[in-house]
């Protein structure tokens, strides 16, 4: 793997330290949803970060707490979708809840329920569509992720109709996956779940091509490490990974994969290791919020920005 040089920057850290929470950019502003915070209590608190100042604002709040939940920009509305909080039984509570945000107005509507709830899966979008990936299995709120087979399950909104509609299956069931939009097709890129042989981080990457509503392999485009809890981005032809768990140790590396060349290139390291971040793009700059860090319980604060 090739040696592209980058330097980071970090910026003005978030008021409250949080992990599993979703951002997305619009306009200049960078919002970033709920989360995670302190003993993993869920959030619902919403923020909007100026790059060109380095300040914070409050925005009106989330109507429902949750973590693990995904966020997109799509005709300048906000959808977050999904997610889940921890009950006071101990249990967690998976979602099919989707808020729409309209940041010119400061104001949430209620979207159409997902088919199925989705707590830490991936999105992307495509065309006229948002799609939701994967994520944690509906019925394994009680036992923990280290017995979560992970969900296959996957669907799409219809922004026209404002209807879900299901697609094919992930290939490979999984949680803390990601997802990126690149070269007219959808990679959805390593994730976790236990299987037979054990639980496991995946380093594949299944690709959707909505022509044909079918998942495509390629044994030579996989992930430089197996990765859970990830953040990636796609910018023009190259999609960028960062972090997250490998085997047991979160990780502060990062990687570049073009995808004319075919070519993975490899990155220099975060300023701080750290997995189940918020990742999000403006013009040629990837801005990464939050996460766990590297001891994958402590939720952290600090912003990252990498211009490519």
């Amino acid at each position: 793997m090739k040696k592209q040089p980058r330097l980071w920057a970090k910026k003005q850290p978030m008021a409250i330290a949080r992990s599993h929470c979703p951002i997305a950019s619009y306009k200049e502003k960078i919002y970033l949803f709920g989360g995670g915070g302190p003993d993993f209590k869920s959030l619902n608190s919403v923020t909007a970060y100026n790059p060109d100042n380095e300040t914070w604002e409050k925005c009106t709040k989330m109507p429902t707490l949750r973590s693990g939940s995904v966020a997109i920009t799509r005709n300048n509305k906000i959808y977050v979708m999904g997610g889940g909080f921890k009950q006071a039984d101990g249990n967690f509570k998976f979602l099919k809840t989707v808020e729409i945000y309209h940041p010119e107005s400061d104001t949430w509507e209620t979207g159409p329920d997902l088919l199925m709830p989705h707590d830490y899966p991936a999105t992307a979008a495509l065309g006229n569509y948002i799609y939701v990936l994967g994520g944690h299995h509906p019925d394994a709120t009680r036992g923990g992720p280290k017995t979560d087979p992970g969900f296959n399950f996957c669907e799409r909104l219809n922004l026209e109709t404002n209807t879900w509609e299901e697609i094919a299956p992930l290939p490979t069931a999984r949680f803390a996956l990601a997802a990126v939009t690149c070269d007219e097709k959808i990679h959805a890129m390593g994730g976790v779940a236990f299987t037979k042989e054990g639980f496991n981080n995946f380093n594949c990457i299944e690709t959707f091509d909505p022509t044909n509503n079918s998942w495509q392999t390629d044994p030579s485009f996989e992930l430089p490490w197996p990765a859970a809890g990830h953040g990636a981005a796609a910018l023009g032809d190259n999609i960028y990974v960062f972090g997250g768990y490998s085997n047991d140790n979160i990780g502060d590396h990062g990687a570049a994969y073009n995808i004319k060349t075919k070519v993975w290139q490899q990155l220099p390291p975060m300023p701080t290791p750290r997995a189940a971040m918020g990742v999000t793009t403006t013009d040629s700059t990837i801005y990464i919020m939050g996460g766990w860090a590297d001891d994958g319980r402590t939720p952290i604060s600090d912003i990252a920005l990498l211009e490519v």
